[in-house]
């Protein structure tokens, strides 16, 4: 028994020395530049090999061994620091930036990353793009801001889809816009709406102007297959990380209130025959003009209205020594420049964060949303008002005798924004909570759940006037999505090494319910509900669900900063897809070269800084629907009776879309840093592509989704940032971006089109055939019958036949390949100008290259058919034998009927610059609001956007060349225009405050 006392009490005593041997010291890192925390901070003992790395919050905790008296700090863009302990256990370090290297800290996949140590294509819009910018959701800001991406409205109306493309495209219908991520969260990016179209193109809804631009602290945009690996089955088109403003440990509360109003119209506009001038062209076509009214009306007149927009926003953030907290609320309406399309949305969001212990840190991010859109005025079809503006004969008339609204032409105008009511209302939570645990000193936990919540309401009602008897229609979409991801987190520094690895698991669900219900047979048209239809009300309920259970890793190895290597794989398996298809395993490497940190690397040249890095992973695309890999019944209504029938064939090899992508990269700094270089190429290539491939009729089926198709696009993106002039005064950057792309379909289905040439070809276009995907060829090209023009001899319109001679026979002359949609370079380029308080941002963005087709000119220069709706008044310009060089034919010409019919003539360059956005702002001197003692800052400022649109031949034919009729994320389609609305010309006038 003594002995084992005495043993007990050796190793007690063995225990306290040892512990009196090591003690533990922490604290947090900052940057001496915006006080903000550094992760992945190096940080060691002097003299030893142990050492840690700072977290994502900019926090360590490291054993210090007996004889261990300084902890070094490095960070690559910072200069290093050496500080001696001393006695004590807490040590916070605030790094300054050196001059001579990279210090942006980037975001990226499940983490952060500083930018010099980064392998991945990776590029970030700060929120200097969007805050306080008139925008009703994020995706608007990206236009022009990144090389490689590409952003274009299917049109310039409140709530229209906002269509964004990564480096091209990849797929024919299954999806072409990246996967939106907000603080972990990935985003549905489904409208929740059918959307209706009456007639013509139908404009697309934009899924996310849930979202507050208000709120954004950046946007990241991760374009190579190394940095969306890790997001695997839908990485293929880029991802787009957006990260929320949050407040900082130690900051002072600060209350921030920014306020803007402004005035808009269309940008462009097409030129249409008034009432003299339709007078001139039905009397040269054989009218009686005695049968014409004695007046007529402007119906763009009648539609068009001063668009108005205001924004109020309010929100304070700030920290003490464990918490941090930013909650903020903001409301905007804006009303369209034609009636019947306005929107008013409340925005609200809190993000939280608290260090519940050394170990333990707890958060909350938070965001709700109503939106209530009026949309009679925001569709392109036969039921819009902008639309029949210009159908419209000037002869129409829109009241009777007795000033009633009466019905006149395709549609009174008035009577659609009086009769109808089409409004949608939306209502979205998103967010998530989480806790990270710090298991060891370079061991950490993180555990994350979040949700996306979407309900949209969808109420229709239109008045017995339009409809006889009046109809009602009111849909209820709902859409539950949840996650939870789960991480563990190991960074080792060691001597010249060190070791950052990640793995987890993660897993989404989520549930749609859609309810319809229809009536007809109304006794008022002041009854707006279904249920007050006299005929049988129809009702409808369905339901879908989709799963993805995820496992995931990366390891980045770094020696010396100066050679990094990153390897990260995910395995996805997919509910969407068969039981023997359903996983999917995507993988990417790559590794960076910092040539600038070779001893070899002359110092103190005109080069400062030089990075290689190159690529090569694979990502996929699951965008189909949910239960594309099943055969489905569904429930039928016959005579009566209810059944089943047979309504989607099964196919259970269905699988993941795949695309392999190669990058290399040069980055460089140039002239102490003042001029900064980007320069990538690369090359990515999709098999599998997802198809609704033809089945021969016998099956009782039209298509059936297959993997059944490739296709590949490479370009090359350019960014350049410079620091023109600098004093005290004075500053002047500029910065600019483009990017190039070659696209190319390589393979189809044997079952699918084939063209006279003996290339197969899906169509694509939105009206007929116009439009196709054809193998050798571009995934949008136009194939169309080539039009040579007016013959100055006989007046008559006139197309390349078949000899390759002009014909006057439409019929007898072949369709040929007319040129892409897809654009050859799209960038921007900003200037920054700034004058003590006084500062000038002027911001272009371009587009090279691409056509457009305007389909709407098949009416408004059907000249044949002028006494039904209205034509543009270039059709006065018709060939006589004085006017032989004419842009219509002779009025009695035999071609006349076929002249508005698909054809090139109808093809413009969509290649564009435009004045974006240019503002003049001015900051109030911190003398002078230091007097308020209340005040900390105050901004006043006035924004111009789209003011000066230098385009070719498509604006001048009064189309605006950005926008396209059926422009969605779901597919490639675009380049094609049916009386689409505008972009707005606009001015803003703001004031922010910071208390």
């Amino acid at each position: 028994m003594k002995k084992v006392l005495l043993l007990g009490l050796a190793i007690l005593l063995a225990s306290a020395v040892a512990f009196g041997q090591s003690r533990t010291v922490s604290g947090t890192v900052t940057s001496g530049e915006d006080g903000g925390e550094l992760p992945g901070v190096s940080v060691l003992v002097k003299g030893t090999t142990m050492g840690t790395a700072t977290d994502l919050d900019g926090e360590y905790s490291i054993e210090v061994p007996e004889g261990g008296n300084v902890l070094v700090f490095s960070f690559m863009g910072m200069i290093s620091q050496e500080v001696e302990i001393g006695g004590r256990s807490i040590i916070n370090v605030t790094l300054q930036a050196d001059a001579k290297q990279l210090s942006e800290v980037v975001v990226q996949a499940y983490g952060m990353q500083s930018e010099k140590l980064n392998t991945q294509q990776i590029e970030t819009v700060g929120s200097e793009a969007f805050e306080n910018f008139p925008v009703i959701s994020p995706q608007e800001a990206l236009q022009g801001q990144a090389a490689g991406v590409q952003a274009t409205s299917s049109s310039g109306l409140i709530g229209s889809s906002q269509v964004v493309r990564i480096r091209g495209i990849t797929s024919f219908t299954s999806g072409n816009g990246p996967l939106f991520v907000i603080d972990g969260v990935p985003l549905n990016d489904a409208s929740g709406s059918t959307s209706y179209s009456s007639g013509g193109g139908g404009t697309a809804l934009n899924p996310l102007m849930d979202l507050n631009p208000n709120d954004i602290e950046s946007m990241t945009v991760l374009k190579d297959a190394a940095a969306t690996a890790l997001y695997g089955s839908r990485g293929a088109n880029g991802v787009i990380l957006i990260t929320t403003k949050s407040g900082k440990l130690g900051e002072k509360t600060q209350i921030n209130f920014d306020y803007y109003t402004g005035v808009n119209k269309a940008s462009v506009e097409k030129e249409v025959l008034n009432f003299d001038q339709y007078s001139r062209l039905r009397t040269d076509l054989g009218d009686d003009p005695a049968t014409f009214p004695e007046s007529g009306t402007n119906w763009r007149d009648i539609v068009s209205q001063t668009g108005a927009l205001n924004s109020y926003s309010l929100n304070a953030s700030g920290g003490s020594e464990k918490t941090t907290f930013f909650v903020g609320g903001t409301y905007f309406n804006s009303k369209a420049y034609v009636i019947g399309n306005e929107v008013d949305k409340l925005n609200g969001r809190l993000n939280l964060t608290h260090e519940a212990s050394d170990k333990l840190k707890v958060g909350v991010n938070f965001a709700t949303s109503s939106l209530v859109n009026d949309r009679v005025g925001a569709e392109n079809d036969t039921f819009s008002p902008w639309t029949v503006s210009y159908l419209n004969t000037p002869f129409g008339q829109p009241y009777d005798a007795e000033g009633n609204l009466q019905q006149a032409g395709f549609n009174n105008p008035l009577l659609l924004d009086r009769d109808i009511r089409y409004v949608l209302t939306s209502r979205r939570s998103t967010g998530n909570v989480f806790a990270e645990y710090s298991i060891l000193d370079d061991l950490t936990f993180k555990t994350d759940w979040g949700m996306d919540y979407v309900q949209v309401e969808e109420e229709y009602r239109s008045g017995d006037i339009i409809t006889p008897g009046g109809y009602g229609s009111k849909e209820i979409n709902q859409d539950s999505k949840w996650l939870t991801t789960n991480t563990l987190n190991y960074v080792k520094s060691f001597e010249s090494h060190t070791i950052d690895a990640l793995v987890g698991q993660s897993f989404e669900t989520s549930d749609r319910d859609f309810i319809l219900t229809e009536a007809n047979g109304y006794i008022s048209d002041d009854l707006p509900n279904t249920g007050s239809g006299s005929e049988p009300v129809t009702a409808s309920n369905t339901g879908t669900e989709w799963a993805i259970a995820s496992f995931f890793g990366r390891l980045n190895y770094n020696y010396a900063d100066r050679y990094i290597v990153e390897g990260s794989i995910r395995r996805d398996g997919s509910s969407r897809f068969g039981e023997d298809k359903r996983y999917g395993t995507f993988a990417a490497v790559s590794a960076s070269w910092l040539i600038s940190s070779e001893d070899f690397f002359p110092k103190g040249g005109v080069i400062d800084f030089m990075k290689l890095s190159s690529s090569y992973g694979s990502s996929g695309n699951d965008r189909i629907s949910n239960f594309g890999a099943l055969g489905l019944y569904s429930g039928v209504n016959y005579n009566g009776s209810p059944g089943l029938y047979y309504s989607q064939p099964s196919n259970p090899n269905l699988t993941w879309e795949t695309t392999h992508q190669f990058d290399v990269n040069l980055n460089a700094e140039l002239f102490s840093n003042r001029l900064r270089f980007d320069f990538s190429y690369w090359n990515k290539n999709t098999d599998g592509i997802l198809l609704d491939v033809p089945l021969p009729y016998t099956t009782g089926f039209a298509s059936r989704t297959q993997n059944f198709g490739a296709m590949k696009n490479n370009g090359v993106d350019i960014s350049l940032a410079g620091d023109i002039f600098t004093n005290t005064d004075f500053k002047w950057t500029a910065s600019f971006n483009i990017g190039f792309l070659n696209n190319e379909v390589t393979k189809l289905p044997e079952t699918a089109q084939v063209d006279p040439n003996g290339n197969l070809y899906v169509p694509i276009g939105s009206f007929t055939d116009e439009a196709r995907a054809t193998v050798g060829r571009t995934a949008n090209e136009f194939f169309l019958k080539d039009y040579v023009g007016i013959n100055p001899e006989t007046g008559d319109a006139e197309w390349v036949g078949e000899d390759g001679n002009p014909t006057t026979d439409y019929s007898a002359a072949p369709y040929v390949y007319a040129g892409s949609a897809l654009p050859k370079a799209t960038g921007g380029f900003t200037n920054m100008f700034i004058y003590k308080g006084l500062s000038l941002r002027v911001f272009f963005n371009f587009v090279s290259g691409g056509h457009v087709y305007l389909a709407d000119n098949e009416f408004s220069e059907n000249i044949a058919a002028s006494g039904s709706f209205n034509n543009v008044t270039r059709v006065l310009d018709s060939w006589t034998s004085e006017n032989t060089d004419a842009f219509a034919p002779a009025y009695s010409s035999s071609t006349m009927s076929f002249w508005d019919n698909e054809s090139t003539r109808h093809l413009f360059d969509a290649s564009y610059i435009r004045l974006k956005n240019i503002t003049l702002s001015y900051q109030l001197p911190v003398s002078l609001l230091e007097r308020t003692k209340a005040v900390r800052s105050a901004r006043v400022y006035v924004m111009g956007q789209n003011l000066a649109t230098f385009a070719s031949d498509a604006f001048d034919n009064g189309s605006d060349p950005e926008v396209n009729t059926s422009g969605t994320e779901a597919g490639n389609m675009s380049g094609e225009s049916f009386f689409t609305s505008p972009n707005p010309k606009q001015v803003t006038f703001g004031v922010s405050l910071g208390f």
